[in-house]
């Protein structure tokens, strides 16, 4: 059974908020050794919402050169001002990037017409492959299944989405009303815990940010897919399903996922972009009551 995990990378930034290239590179490296299928840079994990577009070019650029096509790269070029989205987008789809995911617009609810006019003229302008990204706690609002049908059918660049929602009748949705007539889309839950009904259901996997932490052991669940390993598969579900409790430490839990990161030895700082609040020592000693607790070492 088809199955894949990509990962949502974390961005990595020194003290002074520069951009921590090195550890990125460590992380992005330990992602691909640990069997990864492939990396998001700059979905929400990345914090790409307080980086200016200078500092983005210069980091989709380093993912692109350092992950060098040993497994597929996407950008994440979200942009309230559709033409830098468009320009971000078609600039590091030359630079070498394999596709581009894009969230729906926010801050305003959009329906679907807008949707459908907003991802047509994306489609249209957009040298390349891409994806869209579903994210109605962020949006305010959620991306119709018969508008995702449509923009597929319409056009051969858009290549799947990832719907990041919680509970799954929407994702359900997307694949009955997709899959059928557009069987090479990719659908992709973004929870980990989703993994396996998205799977089940025909969908394609997750990109999703537990990965960032346990490479190894969302690799181990995709191989577990792909050789009917039902002993694997349990395994894989009831270890995400106690990892999941690290999202629920802090909020937002970005620094919690670098801190988790940085306990397991593969990066040295786990700084955010300001105002979220640095991970303590309390956050320490749960995240290693939850590796305990998950058998993470």
């Amino acid at each position: 059974m088809n199955a894949a995990f990509l990962t949502p990378a974390v961005t990595l930034f020194n003290q002074d908020g520069s951009l921590d290239l090195e550890s990125q590179g460590r992380l992005y490296n330990n992602l691909i050794d640990n069997g990864i299928d492939g990396i998001l840079v700059q979905g929400s994990s990345s914090e790409f919402f307080a980086l200016n577009l200078e500092t983005r070019m210069k980091l989709a650029k380093f993912a692109i050169d350092t992950i060098d096509h040993r497994v597929k790269v996407l950008v994440g070029t979200s942009n309230m001002v559709s033409t830098e989205a468009i320009e971000f987008s078609n600039t590091v789809l030359e630079e070498g990037a394999d596709a581009v995911v894009i969230l729906p617009p926010y801050y305003f609810t959009f329906g679907p017409e807008a949707l459908l006019q907003y991802y047509d003229y994306m489609a249209r302008n957009i040298k390349g492959d891409f994806y869209i990204y579903n994210f109605p706690a962020i949006t305010g609002y959620t991306v119709p299944a018969d508008i995702v049908l449509k923009i597929a059918t319409m056009y051969p660049n858009f290549k799947g989405i990832k719907d990041t929602v919680k509970e799954m009748e929407h994702t359900l949705d997307l694949i009955r009303t997709i899959k059928e007539q557009v069987p090479d889309f990719e659908i992709y839950s973004g929870y980990d815990n989703n993994f396996t009904q998205n799977v089940l259901a025909g969908g394609s996997g997750c990109i999703s940010a537990l990965s960032n932490v346990v490479p190894e052991v969302c690799s181990a669940w995709v191989k577990a897919f792909r050789e009917n390993d039902i002993e694997g598969l349990a395994k894989g579900q009831q270890t995400i399903n106690k990892l999941m409790a690290l999202y629920d430490l802090r909020n937002p839990f970005l620094p919690i996922l670098k801190e988790a990161i940085k306990l397991r030895g593969v990066i040295s700082s786990s700084a955010c972009t300001f105002p979220m609040p640095p991970a303590n020592l309390e956050d320490d000693a749960n995240i290693m009551r939850i590796f305990r607790e998950a058998g993470i070492k």
